[in-house]
């Protein structure tokens, strides 16, 4: 049976509780023996993982294993909802700048709590709240909004940009869901994260790139711009642009570099915006985690532009 636990539990999404594990003739003392051996991954009393799925799974996707475990270990009727950046998760939003930590929404009068694994947090109001196939979970107007009040605002604007870019909430649904923070702690970081939210943002990227330009004290730039040459033609659509400055912003994932056409098509494209008198400054995921360097970059651009200019 050990061998087949990836099969046995996947009509519960690979995760289990105790009861179930029951139901499916599997003991308390073979269910020892599966975590001793590896089948089962124990996260909390009661809540357990298929081995195999758990040691398979990117960071993000053991989030959602761990959310879901949790709540299955809870029980029927436990009165909660995924919340925050569990939510997110469950429902297929990419988050960032989060805790490993399954976050839920009392549904009932019950009270606020947490451990190691799991943090309960204050009841949401009904209209807030969405039933899915894994349990009901906060809406995805309001599970930024929340991931902002905790985390900050840039692992807000992330998921809320996610949102947005794929249709998923309006400006309008998040400006609705922002009194449900109720004005307490961290209820300036969720109203920036609405203030700031856009749809243009094609990553997370891109997302915090605008996050970290702005606590450098530089203006936000065009998003998503479109350059043309003296003619009118196009050349370029790029991330963000400076164009009083005359500089280009890029977030360089890398991925795309695998293609070496495509890595020609990139040069070329760069070569031609060089020739229009733009500055091009890249940045990368370790650059984010540098704000200095993004000043570097960024201020050494504005300031070869002012020099090319004159």
């Amino acid at each position: 049976m050990r061998g087949d636990m990836v099969n046995l539990l996947d009509g519960l999404g690979h995760v289990a509780a105790t009861a179930d594990l029951a139901t499916l003739g599997v003991g308390p003392r073979e269910t020892q023996a599966m975590v001793a051996d590896g089948s089962l991954v124990r996260l909390r009393r009661a809540t357990f993982v298929a081995g195999p799925v758990w040691r398979a799974a990117a960071p993000w996707a053991r989030h959602e294993l761990r959310a879901r475990a949790v709540l299955r270990g809870l029980g029927p009727g436990a009165g909660v909802a995924f919340g925050l950046h569990s939510s997110l998760t469950v429902q297929g939003v990419g988050v960032h700048g989060v805790d490993d930590r399954a976050h839920f929404c009392r549904t009932d009068g019950g009270r606020s709590s947490q451990d190691a694994v799991m943090v309960m947090h204050r009841r949401v109001p009904r209209e807030f709240l969405v039933d899915l196939e894994w349990g009901p979970a906060v809406t995805l107007a309001l599970a930024p909004l929340q991931v902002a009040a905790r985390f900050g605002v840039e692992a807000g604007l992330v998921s809320a940009d996610a949102v947005l870019r794929d249709r998923r909430v309006t400006v309008a649904q998040l400006e609705e869901a922002l009194p449900v923070l109720g004005g307490g702690r961290g209820y300036l970081s969720a109203a920036r994260t609405v203030a700031l939210a856009s749809p243009l943002s094609e990553s997370a990227g891109e997302s915090r790139c605008r996050w970290v330009v702005l606590t450098l004290g530089l203006p936000l730039p065009e998003q998503q711009a479109e350059i043309v040459d003296g003619d009118g033609r196009f050349v370029a659509r790029v991330d963000f642009l400076y164009r009083a400055e005359k500089v280009v912003v890029e977030f360089d994932g890398m991925q795309k570099y695998d293609d070496p056409a495509a890595l020609r098509r990139e040069k070329l494209r760069e070569d031609r915006l060089r020739e229009l008198g733009y500055e091009v400054v890249r940045l990368t995921w370790a650059d984010l985690d540098d704000p200095a360097a993004v000043a570097r970059k960024v201020k050494g651009a504005f300031a070869r532009a002012r020099a090319r200019r004159r």
